[in-house]
């Protein structure tokens, strides 16, 4: 999936005002809500407010929750951030790395004139992620929680439950 993305936060006070950064691959909810949920259950320790200092803090090739600072980018300036993602960097001809952009703000009713698919609004005090379509309208807004994948043991009960029902012809 190459759909390019925003990931960011609003102020309560300028609620259609979106502070973000951008993310080149894998924008797609069924990718980003999970790994947004991931490393807020990981990294940032179940806390919001970490989650978005870490995704605030550059702009991303993509975001990874299972990131690890020995995996390596083909690409000079790319430096894996573990439990969060390989940020995206560029480089002078003299092989430099440039100093990271500054967060992007813009109103959502602009949104149209970014090149991206998706925009993903964290709003620290409720846990939630606002996920609008490129024209900045709310499509939906899920809590991290319930991104979170479930755990095997779970997914396994929830298929001998099914079966169970199944072999009792009660409906699923």
């Amino acid at each position: 999936m190459s759909s390019h993305c925003y990931v960011g936060v609003t102020e309560p006070d300028h609620p259609h005002l979106a502070h973000a950064r951008f993310v080149l691959c894998d924008g797609h909810p069924s990718v980003i809500l999970p790994s947004l949920a991931a490393i807020w259950a990981g990294p940032a320790r179940y806390d919001t407010r970490a989650l978005v200092t870490a995704i605030l803090a550059c702009d991303w090739e993509y975001l990874d929750p299972d990131m690890t600072a020995a995996t390596h980018s083909a690409f000079t300036g790319q430096l894996p951030v573990p439990g969060v993602g390989m940020t995206l960097a560029s480089t002078c001809t003299d092989e430099t790395v440039d100093t990271p952009e500054p967060v992007t703000v813009f109103p959502l009713c602009h949104s149209r004139h970014l090149d991206v698919e998706w925009i993903y609004l964290v709003d620290p005090d409720t846990a939630t992620v606002a996920v609008h379509t490129d024209d900045g309208s709310l499509v939906a807004r899920y809590p991290l929680s319930g991104c979170l994948p479930r755990p095997a043991a779970a997914n396994r009960r929830m298929g001998e439950l099914r079966r169970t029902a199944a072999a009792a012809g009660t409906p699923r």
